[in-house]
């Protein structure tokens, strides 16, 4: 979109005071958007950051035709990083802080609005499919509607008190209707084929789509095919759960590249911005290789491997094909695709609009990166990184050797750096939750007191 236009559409939109709601004659001009979300996969998972053992041919080609982010965070576990990518809002701030639980009327609450809400508003017709896991289904039923979504195709977690299966023979929640697949059927086929068929209805008007993915999550199992190609970079002394893990990560990879293939078959490359990561860091039980380091997933560790993930940005004709520095976090998605869509933000939210990183205009950069999970906190910086408990580590992210190191200094010398990064690493954690004040933390807490009594 070019900037008269977009200049043109917040003045007519600021002028009806409803921020977004004239913005339907423009519907033609307005890009599309997809962003993607991985479950479970650090960026050390995709050939494009460096492994050297899974195959990942079509994020590989997002990557070398669009911008490959080298710093990029997300918290490291699933219910904080998927309440703040589509709030804008810091896990500290909303109160989702770790896992949600399974109690009764557990959920996100409907007054955290989400990127979903907005677009709905400004005429996109907007779709979620994969993992929701943020509310049992049985309980809440309307709640991708509540959150901004027409329509959704959903992996139902748990249901009537028992756990479903994302894989074969899946359990899964469509606009309405709960249907069990059979044990040939893999769930990620039917999130992904009811995503392609919402690209095919709605390939006229503007669209969102938001697919949180279960893959690539354990269990490890072999997805129904792509084996050859998954194995064809495998080395000998990798253990049996990570050559499934790897398997799945290229299974993933085309499903990916089947989205890609539908917008191109639409001719509606040139028109839709796609978004892919992860929401955080690799199973602990994964080994992973990258040149000259093993490494051990950080999923649930407040360290770089549990919370560096990948983010790819693709939107041929509009993006230039680079690998960018700068950081990103997460809780940017909303703000970025909110400006990259002519949607005027007319709240609050914590994350930065860092959409002159995509299309070379002028904007301000992210100088450091704040993540909170459960208790803990952290300030990162390019250098270094001081987490909640005092410990300064010099991880300087000049190489993937001296990021993961995760080493600690004690060294005078860097006193300064200590204070600087204390001072904002207290101003974060005074943040208290608006919304789900009884945090998912804050219960575990007061299980545990209860069970004591």
């Amino acid at each position: 979109m070019n900037t008269t236009l977009r200049s043109s559409i917040h003045c007519i939109a600021a002028c009806l005071l409803v921020g977004v709601s004239a913005l339907g004659a423009f519907a033609d001009d307005r890009p599309n958007v997809v962003v993607i979300m991985a479950d479970d996969i650090g960026a050390e998972g995709l050939a494009c950051y460096g492994s050297t053992i899974y195959s990942t041919p079509h994020l590989d080609r997002m990557a070398a035709e669009g911008i490959r982010f080298s710093n990029a965070y997300a918290t490291p576990l699933c219910t904080p990083t998927r309440v703040m990518i589509m709030s804008g809002l810091y896990p500290n701030r909303t109160g989702y802080r770790a896992l949600i639980g399974k109690g009764e009327g557990v959920r996100l609450v409907p007054e955290i609005r989400t990127f979903a809400h907005d677009f709905r508003n400004a005429g996109y017709a907007t779709a979620i499919a994969g993992k929701w896991q943020l509310g049992k289904f049985d309980e809440c039923p309307n709640q991708p509607v509540e959150h901004g979504f027409d329509e959704y195709c959903m992996w139902t977690w748990f249901y009537k008190g028992k756990k479903s299966s994302r894989y074969y023979g899946p359990q899964i929640y469509r606009d309405g209707k709960v249907t069990d697949g059979d044990a040939n059927d893999f769930g990620p086929d039917d999130y992904r084929d009811f995503l392609l068929d919402f690209i095919d209805r709605k390939k006229d008007q503007p669209f969102l789509v938001y697919f949180p993915m279960a893959l690539v999550h354990s269990p490890f199992i072999n997805p129904p095919d792509l084996q050859k190609r998954a194995e064809s970079r495998f080395t000998t002394d990798i253990d049996k759960q990570t050559r499934a893990f790897g398997h799945m990560i290229t299974y993933m990879d085309q499903i990916v590249g089947d989205i890609m293939a539908k917008l191109k078959e639409h001719g509606l490359e040139d028109d839709t911005l796609v978004l892919f990561t992860g929401d955080n860091g690799t199973h602990k039980s994964i080994t992973s290789k990258l040149p000259g380091i093993n490494l051990q997933g950080g999923k649930g560790s407040m360290t770089e491997a549990g919370s560096r993930v990948p983010l790819l940005a693709w939107w041929p004709g509009h993006i230039k094909p680079a690998v960018r520095s700068e950081f990103f976090c997460l809780v940017d998605v909303l703000p970025t695709i909110h400006s990259i869509a002519g949607i005027e933000l007319n709240r609050k939210v914590d994350g930065m609009n860092l959409s002159h990183l995509l299309v070379d205009g002028e904007g301000t950069n992210r100088q450091h990166v704040l993540i909170n999970y459960g208790r803990g906190y952290f300030v990162r910086e390019k250098r270094f990184r001081l987490n909640q408990d005092g410990k300064l580590y010099d991880i300087p992210i000049t190489s993937d050797v001296s990021r993961y190191s995760e080493a600690v200094t004690t060294d005078a010398a860097h006193n300064s750096d200590r204070v600087r990064l204390q001072k904002i690493l207290d101003d974060f954690m005074v943040i208290e939750p608006q919304y789900n004040k009884g945090s998912t933390d804050s219960r575990k807490k007061k299980e545990r007191t209860k069970k004591k009594q």
